[in-house]
């Protein structure tokens, strides 16, 4: 119901659970939802019946199960307890959680997410002896590591570490809430889970950022260029300068995974330029900005350009800056992009201003974007290249682009699932798929998940879409086809879909059906079926549906290699 409302608009569903009262989560994690402008329900289960919830099949996209250190204590019965029996008692929770956790994965229904649980000092201090006491955290740090471990592997299952957040709090617990209503935990430190909680919510629902656009002057670094000129800036010398310094190291930090910088600065363009190039104190060069802007327009507009320039929406942005006035601008004109506020008084906060929004958090980090600064640099080449062109048909033949249909192994999986999370234009159904989901794809015998790698005469694309499809009594089923925007203008779409219909054809299949759902983001590929050759039929859930008799093939397009690993053969069932 709320989708049908709010078409378009991403939906989560999150079930709480957990060792304690949960009831206080659920507003802070409501208001998260909707700051990242996300629609669904948020429920909390019995307290303290973490192990009967998740034992049963999830119904929710989140289960989270928030633990604290009862959920260890309680396992003991006896009223005078040993570091040995916390040991044990600790094994004993760990082996349960495994259990639940590998009952989820072969469900493969949502994400699971769990919390560390810390061991607060009216455990500790009840330890008189001290040797003992450093045993027993000793005992209860091997317990956390483990419990961390369950998150690193694939399956949906992720784990978030409270004590970072409860270094970045006030109080961690109230005595009274803990002992009269068994609140583990205070709000302030709830409210920093439920965000990071949010930023999960966000990733899995395909609202990522892509690209940090930074403010020079008070922001990167200390001072006004055009005031003091680029030996009077502070980076290196001082505590200010240092505090800049620390700043950059997290940006280049954030850009070693993948995210864009950017620069948007009101400033003389060849100022900045020559301090990119040359100044011996600043962290980051010339050539780890994909793209600078520095004019004196107002940067509600100028940010624009930005995003143009690089092929992105302004909604992959987070925008950085010192000044309230220009800050405040960009975030009235242009609501789609996430603004950090910082201080130019007080730049050691500014690191910490950065990071605690988490706006370019992920469920997973793959290759590919690991290596998307350098697909971008290697972009502006092609575009120098294009321009030695009078017609697109005669680049297009040079260019010499290769698309390689592969069959994916278990590597891939993470890939796959980002991509249908964060795919939203040439995204024909935006059904969002994890992990688990993608894994029990590959292995479904009905099922043909064909992804595409593109290369060309200046570099590898990297895996860039991905196609699933279905065998329903003789008709092949594309149930999702997604694909990443660098690479459209190229008929890579055209060749993909072609081989899929030669293919089709090939296994005698009676025709091909295709789906559309129409989302604010999708408008460019409402056409796609139809300049295929495909005709609109009706369909049963009130999507635009479209079928491919097969009975004319297209032809192979003339300046793509096309290499295909398509499966030989598939069962199909009897024609309709």
């Amino acid at each position: 119901m709320i989708e049908q409302a709010n078409p378009g608009v991403p939906t989560v569903s999150i079930a709480v659970t957990g060792s304690g009262t949960i009831a206080p989560l659920i507003p802070a994690l409501t208001g998260e939802l909707a700051r990242h402008a996300m629609l669904g329900g948020v429920r909390a289960g019995d307290p303290g019946a973490f192990a009967l919830h998740l034992a049963q099949p999830a119904e929710s996209d989140v289960t989270l199960c928030l633990l604290d250190a009862t959920a260890v204590f309680q396992r003991i019965t006896s009223p005078v307890w040993t570091v040995d029996d916390v040991e044990e008692a600790a094994a004993g929770l760990l082996d349960l959680l495994r259990e639940l956790t590998a009952l989820h994965r072969d469900r493969g229904q949502g994400a699971l997410v769990f919390t560390t649980a810390p061991l607060w000092s009216w455990y500790t201090n009840q330890i008189l002896d001290l040797r003992e006491r450093a045993r027993l955290g000793a005992v209860w740090r091997r317990f956390t590591a483990e419990l961390l471990e369950l998150g690193t592997g694939e399956g949906g299952c992720y784990v978030i570490d409270l004590d970072p957040l409860l270094g970045d709090s006030g109080p961690a617990r109230d005595p009274r809430l803990a002992v009269y209503a068994r609140v583990a935990y205070t709000d302030e430190v709830l409210g920093l889970l439920a965000r990071t909680v949010g930023h999960l919510a966000r990733g899995l629902r395909g609202k990522p950022r892509k690209c940090l656009v930074l403010d020079l002057d008070g922001t990167l670094w200390g001072g006004t260029l055009a005031e003091s000129g680029g030996d009077g800036l502070e980076m290196a010398d001082g505590l200010r300068g240092e505090a800049h310094r620390r700043f950059q190291r997290a940006v280049a930090q954030l850009s070693s995974q993948g995210v864009l910088l950017a620069i948007c600065s009101k400033n003389d363009p060849d100022e900045v330029e020559q301090v990119l190039r040359t100044h011996p104190d600043l962290v980051l060069s010339r050539d780890d900005f994909v793209t600078v802007v520095a004019d004196w327009g107002p940067k509600a507009d100028t940010i624009v350009e930005v995003a143009e320039r690089i092929g992105i929406g302004v909604d992959s942005l987070v925008f950085v800056d010192d000044s309230p006035t220009e800050a405040g601008l960009v975030r009235t004109r242009r609501p789609e992009i996430a603004v950090i506020e910082v201080d130019a008084a007080e730049p050691a906060r500014h690191t910490d201003r950065l990071l605690e929004e988490g706006w370019f958090d992920s469920t997973a980090i793959t290759a590919e974007d690991r290596e998307r600064v350098d697909r971008y640099r290697t972009e502006a080449r092609r575009s120098e290249f294009r321009a030695g062109f009078t017609s697109l048909t005669g680049y297009l033949a040079e260019l010499d682009t290769r698309l390689e249909l592969f069959a994916p192994g278990q590597g891939d999986v993470a890939r796959l699932a980002q991509l249908t999370q964060r795919t939203n234009q040439f995204n024909l159904t935006t059904v969002r798929l994890d992990t688990t989901a993608v894994r029990n794809a590959l292995s479904d015998p009905d099922t043909v998940v064909a992804p595409i790698r593109v290369r060309d005469r200046f570099g590898d694309h990297g895996v860039v879409g991905v196609l699933f499809a279905r065998q329903d009594a003789g008709t092949i089923v594309i149930d999702n086809l997604v694909m990443s925007c660098r690479v459209l203008g190229r008929g890579i779409e055209s060749a993909w879909l072609g081989e899929l219909l030669r293919w089709a054809a090939a296994q005698g299949a009676s025709a091909v059906l295709g789906t559309y759902r129409p989302t604010p983001r999708n408008g460019r590929v409402a056409g796609l079926y139809p300049e295929h050759g495909f005709t609109a039929v009706d369909g049963p859930d009130g999507a635009s549906w479209f079928r491919h008799d097969l009975a004319v093939l297209p032809e192979p397009i003339a300046h793509l290699t096309v290499d295909s690993a398509l499966p030989g053969s598939l069962t199909l069932g009897e024609p309709r």
